[in-house]
């Protein structure tokens, strides 16, 4: 009978042994999960506080524009603001035509002395018996510009200039019929 009693006592010893080495498994099992699942909430915090940074640097920058910038889309009216011949240009595209009837683009920006845009303000193009002339716009529109047409029975170089007011704009523009 003692050797029974002594082969039940190593059967429970194994048995205590087994019970014990399976909690530990557990036990490293458990701290395992517990890794991991704090790593996943650190990487998920680390990513809601990038999302949050990215959307206040999104609404800074655009509070910051917002501030900075102050662009007008039109010209201002022509109560607020005085002609600057010397910033106005005219320009002729294209700069050569056949007579006959082939037309060159005059176009005209009547600007003020920031280099905005004046608008409703009367353009005339000096006047050549050997030019004719088309206004197409002649009143200037919300960017300072007005527009004519121009074309030619005679062959020979030009120069277009243009006026507002009653002054001639300084620059010119040379055209060839041909």
């Amino acid at each position: 009978m003692d050797n029974s009693k002594q082969s039940l006592q190593t059967a429970r010893d194994e048995s205590d042994e087994i019970i014990l080495q399976k909690e530990s498994e557990i036990e490293e099992y458990a701290q395992a999960l517990k890794r991991e699942r704090i790593k996943k909430n650190l990487w998920i915090l680390i990513l809601a506080l990038f999302v949050l940074f990215l959307s206040l640097s999104a609404v800074y920058g655009v509070y910051l524009v917002g501030q900075t910038t102050r662009v007008r889309s039109k010209a201002y009216e022509t109560t607020s603001r005085a002609v600057e011949l010397s910033n106005s240009y005219l320009f002729a595209s294209p700069l050569k035509a056949k007579v006959g009837g082939e037309r060159i683009r005059i176009t005209v920006f009547i600007l003020d002395g920031q280099g905005l845009g004046v608008s409703g303000k009367k353009v005339i193009l000096g006047k050549n018996d050997k030019i004719q002339t088309e206004e197409v716009q002649g009143t200037t529109d919300d960017v300072g510009k007005a527009i004519f047409d121009v074309y030619s029975n005679s062959p020979g170089v030009y120069q277009i200039e243009a006026s507002v007011e009653g002054k001639i704009i300084p620059q010119k523009v040379l055209v060839t019929f041909e």
